[in-house]
This record gives C-alpha cells, structure tokens and sequence, in this order.
C-alpha cells in the first residue's frame, strides 16, 4: 500500500471513530437511550473495558481507536447537549428512531464479533437471559411512578454514578432514570451551560463507577468470552425493543418514524462496513 492511501486511511478511519464518540455522548443524553449500547454497538465497549481495567496495557493495544473515540464523545456530551434538549422538544420519537436505527445497523457486526471464539448452547442461552432480565427491568422503570431529588452536588454526583452504571450495563439507559428522580433537566441545563458545580460531580461518580466495575467485567469477558458476548447482545436487544415509541406515540404519521429508523441503520452499517475494511488495510 501506497503512503498517502495509508495515511488516507488512517485520517478517514479517525474521522469515523470521532463520530462514533460524538453520537454516543449525544445519545447517552437522551432519554431511553443508553451510552454503553453505543458503544457495544460501534465495537468500543470492550477496549473501553480492557483500559479501564489495565489503563497502561489497555492504552498500549487501544490507544488509536480510543482516544478519537472519546474526544468525539466529550464533544457530544458537552456540547450538544442544548441541541438534545431542543431536539427533545420538536420530536423526540424521530430522535429516538434515529437512534434505534444506528443500533440495528451494527448488529451484523455485533453477532460477527461475539462468535469470533466459538458459540456454544450457553452463548445462546445466555443472550435469552439477557435478554430476558434486561426487558424486565426496563419494563418496571417504564412502568413505576418518579421519586423527585432536590439538584446539588450529592445528586449531581448521583447522576454521575447512574451515567457510569449505563456505560457498564449496556442497555441501562442513565438518563431514563434521571427522568425517573426529576434530576435530568437540571442536569442537562447545567451542562449546557457548562456549570462547573454540574459537570464535576457528574464527571466524578461517572468514572468512579465505571474504574469500580470495569475490572470485574474484563476478567469475565477473559473467561467467558463467548457468554458474556452473547449475553450483552441479548441486553442490546431487550434495550431496542423497549425503547421503541409505542403505537399511540407514533401519531397517525408513522412513515417518517420508519424512515428514521431505515435511515439511521443504513448509516451505521455503512460506517461499521467502512471501518472495517479500513481496519483490515
């Protein structure tokens, strides 16, 4: 391979892997949907894992794809979060499509990936179960009324530790759940406007959860590559049918909900497609 036609691939695999970051601290604000999703489904959940649970031997191996990555999801997170609250307030079912989309999109990729060790009768297993609990969890926080928390730093920190809790548990929406304590508007104003007494404590618990849990799920991904794999690939999926709109919320107008959702698929597939083939030049 030609200089320049690597260096053209390093740029445009970079550029891909920023917007990958971008879309999963955007998504990671909106309600229903869960940042660790994102990254299970953009192929960065495991490196993520492995650094934060060997940071030096984790940024020796991962290093390229990660740092993009993250500085695509700080840029996300940070600065679109206005964008997400006014997005929010014109259609959030179309958002929440769109979203649904980039998920569907990279399942080809994501089953690829979980097999690329042998699946056995346990693989499958474990992905019902996942499945199985993940649905029925999201189906009693859907369900169940709010428990409204006064805004401080305790509950700022609180958030933090839901948002890292989502990272760990794909499918665990963070921000569904701060709906559910009344925090999420506060927080996302706080955010927008780049409030220091907001974003720290946040910023805090979130990587404290995540550093606390990570190790756990290395070492199981290690072991039980295969089961854990497919037992992830069942919460995505629990995740995507519950976040779904339902019939009543679609309206009468359900053609544009679809095309959101065809829309966001072709565009993920394309990029993970993409990416690969750059990978494997």
């Amino acid at each position: 391979m030609k200089k320049t036609e690597f260096n053209k691939n390093i740029i445009l695999r970079t550029l891909i892997t920023v917007l990958w970051g971008v879309l999963v601290g955007f998504g990671a604000i909106m309600p229903g949907i869960s940042g660790g999703t994102l990254c299970v489904a953009f192929g960065m959940y495991k490196p993520l894992i492995e650094i934060l649970a060997h940071p030096v031997k984790g940024m020796k191996k991962h290093a390229k794809a990660v740092i993009p990555f993250i500085i695509g999801a700080a840029a996300g997170f940070l600065g679109l979060s206005g964008l997400a609250g006014y997005l929010l307030d014109k259609s959030s079912v179309v958002m929440t499509c769109i979203f649904v989309g980039f998920i569907l999109g990279t399942f080809p990729e994501l089953i690829n990936d979980a097999g690329e060790k042998g699946r056995g009768v346990s693989s499958y297993i474990a992905m019902i179960i996942g499945f199985v609990v993940m649905f029925g969890i999201l189906w009693i926080l859907k369900k169940g009324g709010a428990m409204t928390m006064a805004p401080g730093v305790l509950s700022y920190l609180f958030c933090g530790l839901l948002w890292g809790l989502s990272f760990i548990v794909p499918g665990l929406s963070s921000s569904s759940l701060l709906m559910f304590f009344g925090l999420y508007q506060p927080m996302l104003e706080g955010i927008s406007k780049f409030d220091v007494s907001v974003i720290l404590p946040v910023g805090i618990g979130a990587v404290a959860c995540a550093l606390l849990l990570s190790g756990v799920i290395n070492k199981a991904l290690e072991k039980f590559y295969s089961i854990i794999s497919h037992c992830i690939i069942g919460i995505v999926a629990a995740t995507t049918v519950m976040i779904l709109p339902t019939w009543s919320e679609l309206g009468q107008n359900v053609f544009i909900p679809i095309i959101s959702i065809v829309s966001g698929a072709a565009v993920s597939y394309i990029l993970s497609r993409t990416c690969l083939k750059l990978l494997k030049k």
